[in-house]
This record gives structure tokens, C-alpha cells and sequence, in this order.
């Protein structure tokens, strides 16, 4: 495989872990009242974003931003 090709796999393979992250998140983790929540929701919002993040900078804003779309609540 050439280097693009094997850039293009990290990129399918974050869109993937991004989808798996949407899926699961707490979407009202903020609202929670118990602390424990909150950070375990803080933390996967976090990761999302950092994701989001690169996938942006690397021109996979699109499909990054239509999977957040599908599953932000």
C-alpha cells in the first residue's frame, strides 16, 4: 500500500472510532447532579471534540461534522 492509502485507513478508522464515541455518549451529562457523571460525560465529549478536531485538519470535516449531526441530541 502507498502512503496515501494508509493515510486514508487512519482517517476511516477515526470516522469509526467517532461514530462509536457519538453512539454511547451521554448527551445530558451537564444536567446530571452527580458528579461522577458529569466528569465521565466530560471526558467522552472531550474526546469527541479532540477527534473532531483532527479529523477537521486533515479534510474530514464533512463527514466528521454529518456524524455528529445524526447523533448530537
Amino acid at each position: 500500500m502507498d502512503n496515501n492509502t494508509d493515510m486514508k485507513n487512519k482517517y476511516i478508522k477515526k470516522l469509526i472510532e467517532l461514530e462509536d464515541l457519538l453512539k454511547v455518549h451521554d448527551w445530558y451529562y451537564a444536567m446530571s447532579d452527580d458528579n461522577n457523571y458529569y466528569k465521565r460525560g466530560r471526558k467522552q465529549f472531550e474526546e469527541i471534540w479532540k477527534l473532531m478536531d483532527e479529523l477537521n485538519k486533515n479534510n474530514y470535516s464533512t463527514m466528521a461534522d454529518n456524524l455528529y449531526d445524526k447523533y448530537k441530541k
